[in-house]
């Protein structure tokens, strides 16, 4: 269908539009929503020729929007080793060997980012000398989840890691009882020497992995993302993309600082900027700077406000030093750009707001929307009154207690755990909560989001956790259309299906809102829109001219 031609869409049409929550018929122009209502009101408000897309009383919703969804990076994941079916060190090497045998032309044998230390029997990351086994002549790069990394003895000595190499700040190098690397490192100061070893990839590798995957969001009724963490490089990627008419996917970009530079690097780097939080249209869009602040749980990272069962003193890693957060913070509020802080673990959480308040003081952020991105490993009562007041948001990632719980109870009890990701608590507080995936951290798949949320159910603990942080049917579609609709600084233009907002829909082949529990999280996603046009579709085509 061309973008310009009138069309109507019958069916069970769930608006998110609180005046007008349900309709029988949109009618669309151009691209945009003109109408919503009965049929007949549709009918006569469209003129001929007009295509009708008849769903037969299926579902409609708006096109989902995933609030922190690495897209890139996951779409760099496809031509890497995948380890996400291993279940143990020994599946680990296999399939290092087995990837360096099927490409002897690669200098590097590289992992992908999405498997999980939870589903490996021993429950750590392989040694350098195990690693040296299968690949003693290639260098060895296995990150894990943006936050720490498995490499051999070769990739070490080629950073110049040794023993006599200092933890850097914000960052961990593991060691053995005789001081000696045993190739884990903990979080990018650390492994960063060795990235920025890897060979270069190709710009067609690049555009290659932008494109497919947003051939697998759009399966999944994925219309929109918030993508964290880009360098430059990635950026002008995305600006290339959408110039060629090429983006499907609206994407939202958040530069990340360079905080593991130093304070005096960062500085330079924002007084390059120079465009801000806001910038572009609808389909590309500029959105707030990310900072690390901290790390993960599942790898001891993340920063608590006691120390670690089992520890006396590790209480965590604090990645962006408190100078530098404090600069990249004061110079958001002066210069009317959005931030976006990561922030695992209470403590962090604490140390964020205190500076968000500190910027606040001087230049009110709650038109800048500064958001909290995971926050869910204990935020106070406090913090939520913090949030609430000051206008900051939180980016959830309800699948993310799905996924960890198995491993973080066996490291901190059921209890504790069953208090994570306190979704219920920061909604009830007057806080706005996004939802979204993490991926290719967590699957991106948005259902698996929303029962959870929902359930709070842990398929291999075999129980409920928290279920009084559960949310309701209504609560969690709203995490995913209108809510990061507006930490997209996009609620003017998508998030709902209204007239004036643009014509992204996607059909399922069950009511999220009234099916049954089972069915919520195996949800297919039988047509995608963007913009009036059929981008994805398996139905039987309905479609008359």
């Amino acid at each position: 269908m061309n973008p310009d031609q009138n069309c109507l869409v019958f069916g069970n049409i769930i608006t998110m539009d609180p005046e007008r929550p349900l309709a029988q018929a949109m009618a669309i122009s151009k691209g945009k929503i003109i109408a919503v209502g009965s049929i007949k009101e549709c009918c006569q408000t469209i003129k001929e020729p007009c295509t009708r897309h008849d769903y037969q009383g299926k579902t409609v919703l708006p096109g989902l929007i995933d609030s922190h969804n690495h897209m890139y990076g996951t779409g760099l994941q496809e031509s890497l080793l995948d380890l996400s079916r291993c279940e143990s060190i020994s599946d680990i090497l296999d399939a290092v060997h087995t990837y360096a045998t099927a490409n002897p032309h690669k200098e590097w044998i590289v992992g992908a980012q999405g498997w999980q230390i939870n589903s490996i029997k021993e429950r750590r990351y392989p040694t350098r000398h195990e690693l040296d086994q299968v690949s003693p002549y290639r260098p060895v790069f296995l990150p894990r989840i943006y936050h720490a990394a498995a490499v051999n003895s070769l990739a070490l000595k080629l950073a110049n890691l040794t023993r006599e190499t200092p933890d850097p700040a914000g960052g961990r190098i593991v060691r053995d009882e005789c001081g000696e690397p045993t190739g884990e490192l903990q979080e990018s100061p650390a492994f960063g020497p060795i990235e920025a070893l890897l060979p270069p990839l190709s710009h067609t590798e690049k555009v290659s992995a932008l494109l497919s995957i947003q051939n697998e969001y759009l399966r999944l009724g994925i219309c929109g993302v918030i993508d964290p963490g880009l360098t430059s490089d990635d950026l002008a990627l995305y600006r290339q993309i959408k110039a060629n008419g090429q983006l499907r996917v609206r994407t939202v970009t958040m530069p990340l600082a360079p905080t593991a530079m130093g304070k005096n690097a960062v500085s330079d780097w924002l007084k390059k900027l120079e465009k801000r939080t806001g910038s572009g249209d609808s389909q590309l869009k500029l959105g707030g700077i990310k900072v690390f602040l901290d790390g993960g749980a599942s790898l001891g990272t993340a920063l608590l406000r006691e120390p670690y069962p089992g520890t006396k003193c590790n209480c965590g890693i604090q990645v962006t030093d408190t100078e530098t957060f404090r600069l990249i913070a004061h110079f958001c509020g002066e210069n009317g750009w959005s931030l976006g802080v990561h922030t695992v673990g209470g403590k962090a959480i604490d140390l964020a707001l205190q500076v968000f308040r500190e910027v606040d003081s001087k230049t009110p952020i709650r038109d800048l929307r500064f958001s909290l991105i995971h926050a869910y490993l204990w935020p106070s009562q406090k913090n939520i009154q913090q949030a609430c007041e000051l206008g900051v948001a939180v980016a959830t990632q309800a699948a993310m207690q799905y996924q960890f719980a198995p491993g973080l109870t066996s490291q901190f009890g059921r209890d504790p755990i069953a208090r994570a990701t306190p979704i219920r608590s920061w909604i009830d507080g007057g806080v706005l909560v996004a939802g979204g995936s993490d991926a290719p951290t967590i699957p991106a798949n948005p259902f698996l989001g929303m029962w959870h949320s929902t359930t709070r159910y842990v398929d291999a603990l075999q129980e409920a956790l928290g279920l009084d942080q559960a949310i309701s049917r209504q609560e969690a579609l709203e995490l995913y259309t209108t809510k990061a609709a507006w930490l997209s600084f996009s609620e003017h233009e998508r998030g709902a299906l209204k007239p004036g907002l643009v014509a992204d829909w996607i059909v399922v082949d069950h009511n999220p809102l009234e099916c049954s529990q089972d069915q919520l999280k195996g949800i297919q996603v039988l047509d995608t829109a963007i913009g009036g046009m059929i981008v994805h579709r398996t139905m039987p085509p309905t479609t008359q001219a």
